[in-house]
Order: C-alpha cells, then structure tokens, then sequence
C-alpha cells in the first residue's frame, strides 16, 4: 500500500521561536532552559580562571607516575 500525501508539512517550513516567558510543559522555557543548561557559560568562566590561577604541574618533582609525567618527560628530552 503506498502513502497518499495530502501535500506538504507546512508545519516545518517555519518554526516558531518560543519567548522565555511563554509556558511550556508546566514550566516557562526560560524556566526549562535554566535547568537543562543552568549557567554554563558562568561555570565555564569560573573554570577558565581557576586554571590561570592554579600552580602550574613541574615534572621534575612530581612524585607519582603516570602517563603525562611521562610524556611531558620524553617531550622535554627531545628540545
């Protein structure tokens, strides 16, 4: 049996573009986008700064081995 199209979706040829007061499922999107994203961008920042901030690994006196110990030793040899 083959499929009969009445014509086509017109339906996907727009979308609409929700405002963050509009309701959705309960919640209002701006309320849906906080939870599904939260303040990434803010954490994203936070994280950033902290990596400036924090003391930089040497690995000459690192203790434990592990593979970017090693690495960064094998890198250091070759300059």
């Amino acid at each position: 049996m083959k499929l009969k199209m009445r014509g086509e979706a017109h339906r996907f040829k727009h979308p609409t573009v929700l405002r963050g007061d509009a309701p959705f499922l309960g919640a209002t999107v701006r309320q849906w986008d906080n939870a599904i994203v939260g303040n990434m961008e803010q954490t994203l920042a936070e994280i950033k700064r902290h990596a400036a901030l924090s003391p930089k690994r040497d690995i000459n006196t690192a203790t434990t081995f592990d593979l970017a110990s090693y690495a960064g030793r094998r890198l250091a040899k070759r300059k």
